[in-house]
């Protein structure tokens, strides 16, 4: 169970973004990226990080549990349940 401070900081950001003034909308575009060069790129990115990602949990998998069921591991024997 969290300390009283932490309840405290918790509640003052409550407070804080419940009663803090919004900032206005605006109606027009801010940015400049909206070309398809852009985009492309975007999705380029985010592809990568996602495989990226993918490949350290797995090796992460891979490296936490060496006894385990996988290639070459105990309990993969034919058979054997």
């Amino acid at each position: 169970m969290p300390g009283p401070a932490a309840r405290l900081t918790a509640l003052l950001w409550a407070l804080l973004i419940a009663l803090g003034p919004a900032a206005p909308a605006w109606a027009r575009p801010v940015g400049s990226a909206d070309g398809p060069g852009d985009v492309a790129l975007a999705i380029g990115l985010t592809t990568a990080a996602a495989v990226a990602t993918g490949l350290w949990l797995r090796s992460r998998h891979r490296r936490d549990d060496p006894g385990g069921p996988g290639p070459g591991g105990p309990g993969n024997e034919p058979g054997e349940q």
